[in-house]
């Protein structure tokens, strides 16, 4: 499984410097992959048959077929990652630029004759100038509509022993910090309208908050694009059950000072930082993402069990832990732990990495 990951890796990062090296120092023509954009779908396959045959023993054929199928892959993606970047792309305003030479100044007509392609001329200089300062204005200006909103829930005159949050959402920068006095603080700027809603009759309130159904988005695609924030307070003295899904954007939870029984995170292409604390006697946390970046910190003053699986991924565990099968790692004193900790990750490709604080 190591080997193929090391193919993966190295093919994709061979392929990548190779196609870039070649577009930035004119190696050779560069064709116009536009097309290449729509065939994102034998991706798929191509992952899909190498993940279905990687756990075989290696030398069978099955074992072989995921080899050569990954090794495929890890040289197809930068071909359908490259098709976004043009020969004449610009990264930014000032780090590219296309200058056209200038045209052949016309005979000049005799005196008094009109000259009809002086008219045409003068309208073709100014639509160009017009269709370039629509394009600079596109790069400047972000049409993205954002929303605001505000949520908060006053604590139970009798507090809960337990509770549950479940927050879900598309793209955004996601935050969950600090405690706060009340059950729940939250404030969003989001493209999408958020709404929250609580229950408050069941012994274990639970509390979502989602984009309302009707919403709608506005937004363009562009360098300074903004999707928002999604920032969230919790009560710290519940125990808390937690599930947290969303798609792009990016994760940045802080539950050291919580109570956490259960953590469940499903994400897309997204970046997850991720600190957890002692404050539970058990604590179970499965991650599920898609092509992302998960940083997980854990206290040393806690047992920690960790088990991977999904493919290509790319695991950085502390050096402190040690592994016990085929993906799985324990920390140090983990059977003597008063406190413990089970985290499950199941990703695609991605880069996972946990570090002891």
């Amino acid at each position: 499984m190591y080997t193929r990951r090391g193919y993966f890796w190295g093919l994709l990062c061979i392929t990548l410097g190779v196609l870039f090296l070649a577009r930035n120092w004119n190696l050779f023509p560069m064709p116009d992959w536009y097309f290449v954009r729509g065939l994102w779908p034998i991706l798929l396959i191509l992952a899909g048959i190498a993940l279905l045959f990687r756990r075989e023993e290696p030398g069978s054929g099955r074992s072989v077929l995921s080899t050569f199928f990954t090794v495929i892959l890890a040289i197809a993606l930068p071909f359908w990652l490259f098709s976004y970047v043009g020969r004449h792309h610009r990264y930014g305003r000032d780090l590219s630029m296309n200058i056209d030479p200038p045209s052949p100044p016309s005979p000049p007509s005799p005196p008094g004759a009109y000259d009809s392609n002086d008219e045409d001329n003068d309208d073709d200089y100014t639509d160009d100038n017009d269709d370039s300062d629509d394009g600079d204005d596109s790069d400047d200006e972000d049409n993205t509509e954002l929303r605001s909103g505000s949520y908060s829930e006053d604590m139970p005159a009798i507090a809960p022993a337990e509770a549950k949050f479940v927050l879900e959402g598309g793209a955004a920068k996601f935050t969950i910090d600090e405690p706060t006095s009340r059950l729940i603080d939250a404030k969003t700027r989001t493209i999408n309208t958020y709404g929250m809603s609580i229950d408050r009759n069941a012994q274990t309130p639970t509390i979502r908050l989602e984009p309302t159904k009707n919403s709608r988005a506005h937004f363009n695609f562009n360098d300074h694009s903004d999707f928002g924030t999604v920032k969230v307070q919790l009560n710290e003295k519940p125990l808390w059950d937690m599930v947290l899904d969303f798609g792009a954007g990016s994760g940045d939870f802080d539950l050291s000072r919580y109570a956490v029984k259960s953590l469940k995170i499903d994400a897309g292409a997204a970046g997850i930082d991720l600190k957890l604390g002692d404050k539970a006697a058990q604590s179970d946390v499965k991650i599920s993402s898609g092509m992302t970046s998960v940083n997980i910190r854990v206290p040393q003053s806690a047992g920690v069990k960790i088990t991977t699986d999904g493919g290509m991924n790319a695991t950085d565990i502390d050096d402190d832990f040690e592994r016990v099968g085929n993906n799985t790692y324990l920390s140090p004193g983990y059977d003597k732990a008063a406190k413990k900790i089970t985290i499950r990750y199941d990703g695609g490709m991605s880069h996972f990495e946990v570090d002891r604080y």
